[in-house]
């Protein structure tokens, strides 16, 4: 688990980097309203696509071993949360060729704001995301063990429920 959080704030930190180096390039400026609206939208449709394809898995076999299903869990949780990563990285990136367009690091700066915000909602490691992992990991009763193993404790009798 640290390790999967490492990962996911050691980009919110280059993001921070780049928008160190980006000001001594490019300088402040007003930056243009069609770039932060594109920004925003870009940002707002990455939300929802992550949310439709980003939590996706293939449902494990309940006659895999508990190693089995263990290995699997893990690839296809790594798995999504490189693709949710990528998905929310993308609105920085199109900010870094706004702002270069733009010659205002602003628009690196919205891009970027909007690309950590994705980033603690659906990538960084918590029971949330884990359970919407889990859920359809176990859809088909196989146990993962993937929630304990991330440090999240409970057990995984089959699919996670919430019981109130």
């Amino acid at each position: 688990m640290q390790t999967l959080r490492f990962l996911v704030g050691a980009v919110i930190g280059a993001l921070f980097l780049m928008a160190v180096a980006l000001m001594f390039v490019l300088g402040f400026g007003a930056p243009p309203p069609a770039s932060v609206l594109l920004l925003l939208l870009m940002g707002a449709g990455v939300y929802f696509l992550i949310e439709r394809v980003g939590y996706r898995v293939t449902p494990l076999s309940p006659e895999d071993s508990p190693e089995q299903a263990r290995e699997e869990g893990m690839r296809q949780f790594q798995s999504s949360l490189i693709r949710r990563l990528a998905l929310a990285e993308s609105v920085a990136i199109i900010g870094i060729l706004l702002a270069f367009i733009a010659r205002t690091v602003l628009v690196f700066d919205v891009g970027a704001s909007v690309t950590v915000l994705l980033l603690l909602v659906h990538v960084w490691p918590s029971e949330r995301t884990v359970d919407r992992v889990v859920s359809g990991l176990e859809r088909e009763g196989a146990r993962t063990g993937l929630r304990e193993m991330l440090g999240f404790g409970g057990t995984s009798d089959g699919p996670v429920t919430r019981l109130g």
